[in-house]
């Protein structure tokens, strides 16, 4: 499929986004474009089939059965662990470590039972832990359909997981994927993902965003939600929450004139969705972008985001904020070096302070970088590598723990790596 090959590859090979191919209701239907590429690519596949066993690093998989994956996800609990959630093939795997990121205890699996396991970039497990220590996790297999979410709840610190069950109602009709694990400032754990059920007519783009509440005990009280409607479906979604605690989701938006621009959902005090337009970088693309935003909002209730767009307005990367709850964003600033195909960004909020990360790719090597903000993103410090790799990488992610914030990165060569950006830091904005 398209998206094994690197994505600085596949944005250098496809531009104008990876073209949709459809028969039916099967959204992979890439294999025409795939037989095309075997014979170009000299680069080694990094989705659903890359399992290759990672080589050691500054913390490694060689206690994996079959060597790990890199599309791995983190979460800091209250007592400093750092959660990791590993797919395989077959299976799910977590672990954690005590040790900011050195060492990972012995994985345990999340089913116990073989499933068809998908994971890539933009459709990557997710893993949060609540307050009162309860682990949920989330990942997408094939199931009824060709692909649907599922989750599991651990309730005895990681030693065991529940049998994991479909997200949404309709997963035995309808695929599901591409999920977002979140939690909000009362504790309150969220599940959201993009769902096919409500599509009509295949030849118009766009899928449906669901959500649902998790907890208590298995996670299955509440009943799943829609979101939003024409979405772009090969883009992962961005979640964080309001000064109010409602979630409030980023995510590529289908707008007339197959433009793919950002939008924003957010939750009303009523519990009804309302969504806005949040970019305006016109860009016109029938295909498959696969490049997901960022989103962060601050305890003073403003909101950063950082996205990739090959707009006719601009292209690379930029960054905004909004300061009026996202109703008006100020005036996209650009990163990253053009010239070495700068992409998946991610944004993190801690009170005034602001960080972006981002990778960077020379033809030999990704180049890891972030740079900082003390005054809410109207200033920027000057770029900062921390980190390379010269062989296939993950996209990174920033997290705040209770030592600082940190850059989460994983990469085929070098294994995972926690890497610091800051001394102690408050660990309540994302």
């Amino acid at each position: 499929m398209i998206a094994e090959y690197p994505a600085n590859l596949r944005m250098a090979l496809f531009p104008q986004g990876v073209p949709i191919m459809r028969s039916g209701n099967n959204r992979f239907g890439f294999l025409l474009i795939c037989l095309l590429l075997l014979g170009t690519l000299a680069f080694s596949p990094v989705s659903y089939g890359d399992h290759d066993r990672l080589e050691a690093g500054r913390s490694d998989y060689s206690h994996y059965p079959q060597g790990g994956s890199l599309f791995v996800s983190v979460f800091f609990g209250s007592d400093g662990r750092l959660w990791r959630i590993v797919p395989e093939k077959q299976y799910v795997y977590v672990d954690y470590s005590t040790d900011l990121g050195k060492t990972f205890n012995a994985p345990v699996r999340v089913n116990n039972d073989a499933l068809r396991v998908k994971a890539s970039g933009e459709n990557r497990p997710g893993i949060v832990v609540d307050g009162t220590g309860k682990i949920y996790a989330t990942f997408a297999a094939e199931g009824a359909q060709p692909i649907e979410q599922v989750f599991s709840v651990s309730t005895d610190g990681g030693r065991s997981f529940s049998t994991p069950m479909p997200l949404s109602s309709m997963s035995s009709e309808a695929n599901s994927f591409e999920g977002r694990l979140a939690i909000g400032p009362s504790g309150q754990p969220y599940a959201f993902w993009l769902d096919e059920r409500d599509r009509t007519d295949w030849r118009q783009p766009g899928n449906a965003i669901y959500f649902r509440e998790l907890g208590p005990g298995d996670g299955n009280h509440s009943v799943d939600r829609k979101l939003a409607d024409t979405v772009c479906e090969c883009c992962r979604i961005a979640v964080s929450f309001d000064h109010a605690g409602y979630p409030v989701v980023l995510a590529r938006f289908v707008y007339p004139g197959d433009m793919r621009d950002l939008g924003l959902v957010q939750l009303g005090s009523d519990g009804r969705p309302f969504s806005s337009r949040a970019t305006h970088d016109q860009w016109e693309l029938k295909g498959c972008p696969e490049h997901g935003p960022a989103l962060s909002i601050g305890s003073d209730n403003h909101y950063h985001i950082a996205w990739f767009t090959q707009g006719s307005a601009r292209q690379g990367l930029f960054y905004a904020f909004s300061s009026d709850g996202g109703q008006r964003f100020s005036q996209p600033q650009p990163f990253g070096t053009p010239g070495r195909m700068p992409s998946h960004p991610d944004v993190l909020a801690s009170g005034r302070n602001v960080f972006l990360t981002w990778v960077e790719f020379d033809a030999e090597r990704s180049h890891l970088l972030f740079m900082r903000s003390g005054d809410g993103g109207e200033t920027w410090s000057s770029p900062v590598q921390v980190a390379e790799s010269r062989a296939s990488s993950d996209f990174p992610f920033l997290l705040t723990g209770p030592r600082g914030v940190f850059i989460s990165w994983n990469s085929k060569k070098e294994g995972y790596r926690l890497i610091p950006i800051t001394p102690a830091a408050s660990s309540s904005d994302r």
